[in-house]
């Protein structure tokens, strides 16, 4: 159920964006795992001047909110979100190029990216092939893969601050690692300036088809899931560590460990984000009494309580 006591503030969120602001939404349409619950409000804005608005509304208002990429690589709860859920995928969409330099929007998608600089002959984002996802998720976890991270490419961050207030953070600042940018917390993000290389495009393709390849005799991809869903741990790999604990084929409700890559969990059959939350607790449980190590996870969690979340932190 909407938040009774805000009905003034829906009222003029649905006044100001129309149909691009929709009430009690489902999120499961719009993630990968296809679960959760609804949203208060889900807001499309058309400009970045739309989007300052919600933000500093929002603020005035104390109502939460929080950008949704793609949907790739989070786990939003059964009982949904309680707050305004953001898409930048008009406001935030644009990619613009001079020379080998890049302005790419935080709401495009890795997969259109990697085909554009294929298209243009630029060169140095072929490792992110097949990485689902929005490029503001991606510069958020530091997405990457093979002989590669965005963060390598980065010039700048586009971003507004806690104040809705647009900033230019750059690439030292944000404080890439494996996995994380700590310096882009706080922030939501806007884009990013790439730089890139010239490249050949028939060999950019050959380099995305063998890459894609690799993901496809690895990875499955029959079912929903969410991606990797724990960090690598130092020295070592999740779906190992996984797979050595007997973690293949676990299962709870609909939520499977996939008997193909064990750093991935299923929707095999109807799995709720209770299935899948619980059985992202038992396999961290299950390393750790195996193996002595505590797995991160790389999911992002959604409507989440901090008393669900503890179940998730080393004991």
């Amino acid at each position: 159920m909407m938040v009774e006591t805000r009905t003034t503030f829906w009222q003029e969120l649905r006044q100001r964006f129309g149909e691009a602001c929709r009430l009690n939404e489902p999120l499961s349409r719009y993630t990968a795992y296809r679960v959760g619950g609804p949203a208060d409000a889900l807001v499309v804005p058309q400009t970045v001047e739309d989007l300052q608005w919600l933000v500093r509304y929002c603020q005035q208002q104390r109502v939460p909110y929080r950008v949704l990429g793609s949907g790739a690589n989070v786990l939003v709860h059964d009982a949904g979100y309680r707050g305004v859920i953001i898409l930048l995928r008009d406001c935030c969409g644009q990619i613009q190029q001079q020379g080998t330099q890049l302005y790419v929007g935080a709401g495009v998608l890795v997969q259109d990216l990697v085909p554009y600089c294929e298209r243009h002959q630029l060169a140095g984002l072929h490792f992110m092939s097949g990485i689902p996802g929005t490029v503001g998720g991606a510069l958020i976890m530091n997405a990457g893969a093979f002989d590669g991270e965005i963060g390598d490419r980065v010039i700048a961050v586009d971003a507004l601050d806690a104040h809705g207030n647009r900033c230019r953070i750059p690439r030292e600042a944000a404080k890439f690692g494996y996995r994380q940018a700590p310096g882009l917390q706080g922030l939501l993000l806007l884009g990013c300036w790439l730089q890139l290389e010239v490249g050949n495009s028939e060999r950019l393709r050959q380099q995305r088809q063998s890459i894609l390849q690799r993901r496809a005799e690895k990875q499955p991809l029959d079912y929903p899931s969410c991606g990797s869903v724990f960090k690598r741990p130092p020295g070592d790999f999740a779906g190992r560590l996984i797979e050595r604990s007997g973690g293949k084929g676990m299962r709870v409700g609909g939520a499977m460990v996939s008997p193909k890559h064990a750093n991935f969990i299923l929707n095999v059959d109807q799995a709720t984000a209770s299935d899948i939350f619980e059985l992202i607790v038992q396999v961290q449980q299950r390393v750790y009494q195996e193996a002595g190590v505590w797995l991160e996870p790389e999911v992002q969690f959604i409507g989440f309580s901090e008393r669900e979340l503890k179940k998730l932190k080393q004991p």
